[in-house]
């Protein structure tokens, strides 16, 4: 692992019909000193002057053909930074993701803290997003040890791909982070959160628990949930499943937890989100698609049903 005073720090984003607000996280990143790549992953057209301001404010855009999901898109980035010279890191991003403007110099200094503790580093993960503690599973020395983190913000060492490659594309979406989190703590390696490293992040629709029209409140606090479209929710059902099976053995306490998580989601989900029959429709499906080893893209027909 780089133990230098300086290092190359490559950060990759993955956009697809981006905002225009992209443009200040770009700029952000540049101030500290990192070299930006966005990766469209097929956005439509319409979307051009966006890319021309990102490209103004710093970044170079790398344009895919079609989506081909996240996954795809971040390797892509990754393969491209490394056919121009290896960095010493590779930073993983959403479109919608702000860190803040110490995030790359604290995850590095995390890193090279780690290392000379001898401990090996797979890679670094935010802290908190929008102001959410990540959830934690234990330490090792003095430094935190991750439990699940969102891919947004990974601070990987070139190492760590070379020795365990890079994001599974046969997830597309959901699961892309777990599955590439417990790829690396099977090599041995250690998953650590950074210290002050915090990231702005979008964390999705959040709806309001309602019975009979009314809020639902549990021991005086409110419930809300995130509701996602039945697309997203046959590729979490799916995906989560698939993660399941091949971890089950290898990281028994990690799975159970996770499937916990999962579960009290799904029971939000099911039980409070609007149009629920093609909810649930998707979730059947995804699980029997896990089941017979589908992988990719959800099959068009039965995108086109679920919408």
């Amino acid at each position: 692992m780089q133990t230098g005073e300086s290092s190359a720090v490559v950060a990759i984003i993955a956009a697809y019909r981006p905002d225009p607000s992209l443009e200040q996280g770009v700029r952000q990143l540049v101030q500290q000193g990192v070299r930006v790549l966005v990766v469209d992953d097929g956005s439509p057209s319409g979307f051009e002057g966006v890319f021309a301001q990102l490209t103004q404010a710093g970044a170079r855009v790398l344009h895919q053909p079609e989506n081909a999901g996240i996954a795809a898109a971040l390797n892509a980035g990754i393969a491209l930074a490394r056919s121009e010279g290896d960095p010493d890191y590779v930073l993983t991003l959403d479109q919608d993701s702000r860190p803040n403007p110490f995030y790359v110099q604290n995850a590095i200094e995390t890193a090279r803290r780690a290392a000379s503790a001898g401990i090996d580093v797979g890679f670094i993960c935010a802290s908190a997003y929008s102001g959410h503690a990540v959830p934690t599973m234990g330490s090792v020395g003095s430094f935190t040890e991750a439990f699940d983190p969102m891919q947004s913000g990974f601070m990987i060492p070139i190492e760590t791909i070379d020795r365990v490659g890079v994001f599974d594309t046969g997830l597309f979406i959901d699961g892309v982070d777990s599955e590439y989190t417990m790829r690396v703590r099977s090599a041995g390696l250690h998953v650590l959160v950074g210290e002050a490293c915090d990231i702005d992040h979008d964390l999705g629709q959040r709806d309001r628990a309602r019975l009979l029209g009314r809020p639902v409140v549990v021991f005086g606090r409110e419930i809300s949930f995130n509701y996602h479209s039945p697309s997203r929710v046959y590729y979490i059902c799916r995906n989560g499943t698939a993660l399941t099976r091949r971890y089950a053995l290898k990281a028994p306490a990690w799975t159970f937890r996770r499937l916990v998580e999962e579960g009290k989601a799904h029971l939000l989900r099911f039980t409070f989100s609007p149009g629920r029959r093609k909810l649930i429709w998707a979730a059947i499906a995804g699980f029997a698609d896990a089941l017979r080893g589908r992988t990719g893209r959800i099959p068009a027909e039965l995108e086109r049903r679920l919408k």
